[in-house]
């Protein structure tokens, strides 16, 4: 009798929790959601204006985002959009005193993995540590991306990243980058060797960000017709387009033997002078 007696207790228990949870998630104050988060995203980032669908409440304990977009204000065509966003908080972190979050997004056809930690105790301000693995992205559907380069790059994106800074002065944070673009191609500003495109198999890209500069380990890019490996710093303004080019390297043209061309790249970003010597 004492057994059936505590197997009914767990019973009513389980069905008391299924049943707060329904009710939460009916009763959950989406608009309410909605709109600390347009406020809190622009407050802490007063350049973007974000859009938001829909919020909902997710399991594990979390929010989902749906169809999430954030605009710079200066430049509206330059948008980051994902299609859905859950995010939830890191309870290890919590019990050691950190905030920490934990996001999953879907976009560009593919996804996004980020886990971010502040380094004050239970504050949402200050330095943060962040760790991104994304894969299957779609450059070609990102519009801030294109933005920023000022010129046409497209293909698919892998990779992971690392950054330890602030939001307000991300240029004196450090960080590294890995990333792999696949059967891609880039637009050229000004021609290079008689070519006015580069289309490739495979690029490979190892960064850090040190110093206010990204540090350029490799750039290599496997092109059909066209090859090309550099290294070098790109100087970074606040103005991502105005960033200075200090790389080096060279091309070679498929079909000639293998000869090798040394090219340097200086200018900024948006306005990049490659010569050929």
């Amino acid at each position: 009798m004492r057994l059936r007696k505590v197997r009914n207790f767990f019973g009513y228990l389980v069905a008391g929790a299924v049943m707060l949870v329904f009710f939460l998630y009916l009763r959950f104050p989406g608009d309410a959601a909605k709109n600390w988060l347009k406020s809190y995203g622009m407050g802490r980032l007063p350049d973007l204006v974000f859009v938001i669908d829909a919020v909902e409440p997710s399991f594990p304990p979390g929010v989902k985002i749906k169809n999430i977009t954030a605009a710079f204000r200066q430049r509206p065509e330059a948008t980051i959009h994902a299609d859905n966003l859950a995010v939830s908080p890191g309870w290890l972190s919590l019990l050691r005193g950190r905030v920490c979050v934990l996001a999953e997004a879907s976009a560009y056809d593919g996804n996004l993995h980020v886990r971010n930690e502040f380094t004050r105790t239970f504050s949402l301000d200050g330095p943060f540590s962040t760790v991104v693995k994304f894969n299957g992205l779609r450059l070609d559907k990102c519009l801030w991306f294109q933005n920023a380069l000022s010129r046409r790059l497209w293909g698919t994106l892998n990779g992971s990243l690392t950054f330890n800074g602030s939001a307000a002065g991300w240029r004196s944070g450090t960080g590294k980058t890995a990333a792999v673009l696949s059967n891609g191609g880039l637009v050229l500003t000004e021609k290079l060797l008689g070519f006015d495109r580069i289309d490739f198999s495979r690029a490979d890209l190892k960064m850090e960000l040190r110093d206010k500069a990204l540090k350029i380990a490799e750039l290599k890019i496997n092109g059909d017709k066209l090859s090309i490996t550099l290294k070098g710093n790109i100087l970074l303004a606040d103005d991502f387009t105005k960033s200075r080019l200090e790389l080096n390297g060279f091309a070679a043209i498929q079909g000639l033997g293998g000869r090798r061309v040394p090219i340097t790249i200086g200018g900024e970003i948006g306005r990049p002078k490659v010569k050929a010597t």
